[in-house]
């Protein structure tokens, strides 16, 4: 009984053996070992799969970097254009203004460049570039009156703008007697010797009168802020603001006054 059974295991044994060359000889010729073995075969390629994905999304990632700084530099350089563009605009617009100032007789016309500003109290001074100027030349904006010319060195002028509380400025509203005085106040401009029956109404405009020879005139000076008469007083209590806003303004004239010969 023994030896039978020992028969029946190895006959069972070499059938299997037998079925199983027989079904690996019947896949061997068709595509279904293909099919068999590719979940074997997709887990030996995944990690070089992975590898190639990892190092093109980093060289896609370095390549939008680059093209982002590229963009970001060139939006940057348009900006600046755009903006120096501007700025040139600005300035040919000023110095046409200039020229229409130009045409006062009596006086020999510069264009100056501004190159500093100071913003102290009771002075509010500007530094210029301009050449063949003097002390006491007027400087004016398209607007109006700035300031003089304090001094000069080599290509340079200091000016005292209509702030400044050492300069005074004699002023006038275009028909009538008015004569007065606007003096500087750091940040506001008092209007001296306003009789109360000449008093002026806010918003009115100053100009130059031209008296005592210093400033061209015509020339709009101060807006008039506030007017308060004090009780006992011949003269109003009169502030002002100035007309031209030379703050803002990169380009003034210079007008030198021409004296005539012996």
């Amino acid at each position: 009984m023994p030896l039978n059974r020992r028969r029946y295991q190895l006959w069972l044994i070499g059938g299997a053996l037998v079925a199983g060359l027989y079904v690996f000889s019947q896949l061997a010729t068709g595509s279904t070992p293909m099919l068999l073995m590719s979940p074997v075969l997709e887990a030996l390629h995944a990690p070089a799969n992975w590898w190639q994905s990892a190092t093109l999304w980093f060289s896609e990632r370095r390549q939008l970097q680059s093209d982002y700084m590229s963009y970001r530099i060139k939006v940057e350089q348009q900006a600046a254009l755009i903006q120096e563009a501007n700025s040139l605009r600005e300035e040919n617009r000023q110095l046409r203004n200039i020229l229409d100032i130009a045409g006062m007789p009596g006086y020999r016309w510069h264009a100056a460049k501004v190159r500093g500003r100071s913003p102290e109290s009771m002075s509010r001074r500007l530094v210029l570039e301009v050449n063949g100027v003097s002390r006491d030349d007027v400087i004016v904006s398209s607007e109006g009156l700035v300031g003089v010319i304090d001094s000069t060195m080599r290509n340079h002028a200091t000016v005292r703008t209509i702030f400044d509380a050492s300069l005074a400025v004699p002023v006038t509203i275009p028909g009538t007697a008015l004569a007065a005085l606007a003096r500087g106040q750091g940040n506001s401009i008092a209007i001296d010797f306003i009789p109360v029956q000449m008093a002026p109404r806010r918003g009115q405009v100053l100009f130059t009168s031209g008296a005592g020879g210093l400033f061209p005139p015509g020339i709009a000076v101060a807006r008039i802020t506030d007017v308060e008469p004090i009780a006992g007083r011949l003269f109003v209590q009169t502030t002002a603001e100035p007309a031209a806003h030379w703050q803002r303004d990169n380009w003034l004239a210079v007008a030198s006054q021409l004296h005539a010969g012996p």
